[in-house]
């Protein structure tokens, strides 16, 4: 059975490509995400920040349809999440099976059995799309390489060009930056702003404050509660910072501005990361 398409004709015209109104997600009568609401064009990006425990992951989980909200509401190009081709979510890497003996190639190629259908052969067709993703992401070279070879860096890319091959409109990458290195972190944001300018809409939950105001014109500051929303400008200030991440963020003055230093050893809330 395919998945619901999400080619441009079947959207009604001038809809954000993700609007979320007043979401709301409560477990056993707590909040673990209240009161959210912003809405995304096509070709904007969004960084959503906070502490572990704040409610990202959530968020993220609610725009792709995996869980439904207590309150509120979210659209995917005016209508419910949940199975739509056009939307590609990057969990968390640690939850990838990066054992399996699968090429790149085969891996990106997953991307297309949305559009294909679970029953038809994968075609021609079908492998030059994902052979496009992949140059598209610089992999290109890699194509025959496994995937356990990967480093991170690449696998991150990977995952990218399997919702590229899957033709998606919209990417949800939950901290896409873990454990890389500073150029592979650089390098991977770079990719994801380029991708914007191409016209795809992008969420980024992520922990990396120094790297939010140069690569995201918009950024969500979130515990629970939404704290501020806007330019990374206005909405990372001292204060801000210090009403979402209390004593676990440290600010030092520099010559260049203030760094935010976090600690590292934060709970964290397997159901709102």
């Amino acid at each position: 059975m395919r998945g619901k398409t999400c080619w441009t004709e079947l959207h009604s015209p001038n809809v954000p490509a993700v609007e979320v109104r007043e979401a709301a997600v409560h477990r056993d009568g707590l909040p673990i995400l209240e009161g959210v609401s912003f809405s995304l064009g096509p070709g904007e990006a969004l960084a959503v920040v906070g502490p572990n425990g704040a409610g990202k992951t959530t968020l993220l989980s609610l725009i792709a349809g995996l869980r439904r909200p207590t309150r509120g509401e979210v659209r995917i190009f005016g209508h419910p999440p949940g199975r739509h081709l056009c939307l590609g979510y990057l969990p968390q890497r640690s939850e990838a099976e990066w054992g399996f003996p699968a090429t790149v190639l085969d891996a990106v190629l997953m991307g297309r059995v949305g559009q294909a259908g679970l029953f038809r052969p994968l075609t021609p067709s079908d492998r030059r799309k994902a052979e496009e993703a992949l140059r598209r992401v610089g992999l290109g070279h890699l194509a025959g390489r496994r995937i356990r070879e990967l480093s991170g860096g690449e696998q991150q890319r990977m995952l990218i060009a399997r919702a590229l091959a899957q033709e998606a409109r919209i990417l949800l990458l939950d901290e896409p930056l873990s454990a890389l290195d500073a150029v592979a972190q650089e390098s991977l944001l770079s990719l994801l702003r380029d991708l914007a300018g191409q016209g795809l809409t992008i969420v980024v939950a992520m922990h990396e404050l120094d790297l939010v105001a140069k690569y995201f014109p918009r950024v969500l500051l979130l515990r629970t509660r939404p704290i501020a929303l806007g330019d990374p400008k206005a909405v990372l200030t001292p204060e801000a910072l210090r009403a979402a991440y209390g004593t676990a963020l440290h600010l030092l003055p520099t010559e260049t501005g203030t760094l935010a230093l976090g600690d590292i050893c934060c709970p964290k809330d397997g159901a709102g990361r």
